[in-house]
């Protein structure tokens, strides 16, 4: 499985909502996708350095990339949040709250190499800039969402292509991996083994969902620290080579389908901040997503995260497109 990650939006308090996604797609379906991609798109408007940009394209160039994609069995995952409602004073206190997480549960029975390396991190967080943090945290909120979305969808369909996760990241500087990069890439397994002791990844017991090529390639067995009890053996999935040991950071320019993420996600901000009130745009982009139902009467298959604020309020226009977005998304259930 091959998983292409990208944002849209400033991630800053005046830039109001901005958006991480993820295109996940088979193995096999790869080489095809940049192929017809590459064919589709030759006669496509293109910035000066011939690299697609979704601003650039209109509705009938989305609905020609969506059918594409869905025919090679992409999912679309995505994470947004709207920065115009968050409090500065809020988003401080939570990147410092995870900067006292970091470093509150090491005692002097930690090596002491371990010891330097997390207060390193440490010190790099508390020196990222607020936008960054955030982002930071709603691409590792994104992974969870896409592993565990896509291991359920695919047990179903096509199990063979959970034995393999590849994470190919827009990189923010094509020279270079960058500081904020660097620290996500290397918290993200711990952060997200922490994420899996509160909410373990989810699965269902039933003979149509086959987990048996994603347990061989990932299921392991280790001595579990706790804080505040005594180490015991547990049986589970192995974080770090689903996702930090298999990340790589390219320039979109070299490829297609970085090119092909960065459309959908400047179209999902863009439904989200009323720019485009067209539902036929939200039934576009919700074809490639799946369908969620998170409450009664609550269709919504994109995630809203939120730092600072106890609720989350949507204005009416934005409640349809959600809805009509999610009732246009595929079933998670095989039929």
């Amino acid at each position: 499985m091959e998983i292409f990650i990208d944002e849209s939006g400033k991630f800053t308090q005046t830039d109001d909502w901005s958006v991480v996604s993820a295109l996940s797609l088979p193995d096999s379906e790869v080489g095809r996708a940049r192929r017809k991609l590459v064919y589709l798109t030759r006669d496509w408007p293109k910035v000066p350095k011939g690299e697609l940009k979704g601003g650039s394209l209109d509705v009938n160039h989305l609905e020609a990339l969506v059918d594409l994609l869905f025919a090679r069995d992409a999912l679309l995952h995505a994470v947004a949040i709207n920065m115009a409602r968050e409090s500065a004073a809020g988003l401080n206190d939570h990147k410092r709250n995870q900067c006292e997480l970091l470093t509150a549960n090491l005692t002097p029975a930690h090596h002491p190499n371990l010891v330097a390396q997390i207060w390193a991190l440490r010190k790099i967080l508390e020196g990222m800039p607020v936008q960054l943090y955030v982002q930071s945290v709603l691409m590792t909120e994104l992974t969870a969402i896409a592993v565990e979305r896509i291991t359920m969808y695919f047990a179903q369909r096509r199990p063979r292509e959970l034995g393999k996760f590849s994470w190919i990241v827009d990189a923010k500087d094509p020279r270079r991996i960058t500081t904020q990069e660097k620290w996500w890439q290397d918290t993200l397994g711990p952060l997200q083994e922490s994420h899996s002791r509160r909410k373990p990844l989810g699965r269902v017991d039933d003979p149509e969902f086959d987990y048996r090529f994603f347990d061989k390639a990932y299921e392991f067995t280790k001595e579990m620290w706790y804080p505040d009890k005594p180490s015991e053996p547990i049986t589970g999935y192995d974080i770090r080579k689903i996702l930090s040991d298999n990340i790589s950071f390219k320039d979109s320019r070299c490829d297609i389908l970085l090119q092909a993420i960065d459309i959908l996600t400047n179209f999902l901000r863009r439904l989200l901040m009323g720019r485009i009130v067209d539902p036929v745009v939200a039934k576009i982009l919700g074809r490639l997503q799946i369908h969620q139902r998170p409450a009664p009467n609550v269709f919504q298959s994109m995630h809203l995260m939120t730092f600072t604020t106890s609720e989350r309020t949507e204005n009416m226009q934005l409640g349809r497109m959600l809805k009509q977005m999610s009732l246009a998304g595929r079933s998670m259930i095989r039929r």
